[in-house]
């Protein structure tokens, strides 16, 4: 089966102005630009891989107006640039209904034969017939998060990457397919979590982390000092349960009758301890979530207790990546539960 990539040697001048809104317009498929610079190995960075996280199109635009010339733009390294979900960009969504994750679908993905993951296999083919200098993966979140970098291997490459962004990031081992999985041994990898899009000094780290990457002869041979960096882990993964309807507390259109009510500005608790017997959620139902292990086994009665209706943890954990978008709850999950790595 063939995949619908699109693949460019150049930008077109309009992706300089355009929003995520309008990327269709400029790119009718998920689309691969090999642009050319001073430095190699190239740097690979994919945007809009979720088509409502916009602060990577936004970064990369500053970025290339930062190198324009009057005939083109001088970059200081080889960009690989892959601009992902420009069906769910031009709705302003995650992902269409129906349509495969495009952060699911890289080598690894439980889902090997959609055809994301046939086209996502094209763009791996293609960046990685020559040495990589770094993949740089930008999201955004839905919910109040600050800005962090994720890895799955911690590799002191890695390690350097997540200190240059901020002095905390995270560990992770799921969800498969996610794409900064996928170059675990091609070459140093990380997601970007932007905050929520738009997010301005969010944006302004990443937009210096890969300025400075574009210059970078190499990464620091010394260990990274243990104080430049607090690396923590998803252990779990938050779920509503099957067939369960929920809205948050303060979604005034829905009623009582739902199975289970999840307090307002849940999403403030982002990178902070919610502490053990604190009412996060009120439910009708003796099991309205489920908790999931990194290792895939349901852990629900070691971490969650219900209270006569009132939803809470066992004990003290943080959470991360909450979204009060109960669409992008169902797609995705309601958070994740970390701890010290």
């Amino acid at each position: 089966m063939k995949s619908n990539l699109t693949i460019l040697d150049h930008i077109p001048s309009a992706f300089l102005s355009i929003s995520h809104r309008d990327i269709k317009d400029l790119f009718d498929t998920p689309t691969l630009i090999h642009l050319k610079g001073e430095k190699h190995p190239a740097l690979f960075i994919s945007i809009l891989l979720h088509g409502n996280e916009f602060s990577g199109l936004q970064i990369m635009q500053e970025i290339l107006k930062k190198y324009q010339t009057t005939d083109g733009y001088k970059l200081p390294r080889e960009i690989w640039l892959f601009v992902g979900n420009v069906d769910a960009a031009q709705m302003g969504v995650r992902l269409r209904d129906g349509q495969t994750d495009f952060n699911r679908a890289w080598p690894g993905t439980p889902d090997p034969d959609s055809d994301t993951a046939i086209l996502i296999r094209e763009v791996m083919d293609r960046i990685t017939q020559e040495e990589l200098f770094a993949s740089i993966d930008l999201h955004n979140n839905t919910g109040q998060n600050p800005p962090y970098g994720c890895i799955s291997a911690v590799k002191e490459k890695n390690k350097y990457l997540c200190s240059f962004f901020n002095h905390f990031g995270m560990v992770f081992k799921t969800p498969k397919g996610v794409s900064t999985m996928a170059f675990d041994d091609i070459c140093p990898a990380i997601t970007l979590e932007c905050s929520t899009p738009g997010n301005e000094p969010a944006r302004r780290r990443a937009f210096e982390l890969i300025d400075d990457l574009m210059h970078m002869d190499h990464f620091p041979t010394k260990p990274l000092p243990a104080h430049d960096l607090q690396l923590v882990k998803n252990f779990a993964t938050i779920k509503i349960a099957e067939d369960v309807t929920f809205c948050f507390e303060d979604d005034v259109s829905s009623g009582d009758y739902l199975d289970l009510k999840v307090v307002k500005n849940f999403d403030h608790h982002n990178f902070t301890l919610l502490k053990k017997n604190e009412v996060f959620a009120y439910s009708k139902i003796a099991k309205p979530l489920l908790v999931i292990s990194q290792e895939d086994k349901d852990i629900t009665d070691e971490i969650i207790q219900n209270n006569n209706g009132e939803i809470s943890l066992k004990k003290a954990y943080m959470p991360a990546m909450i979204s009060m978008d109960k669409k992008i709850v169902l797609q995705d999950c309601l958070c994740y539960l970390l701890e010290d790595y």
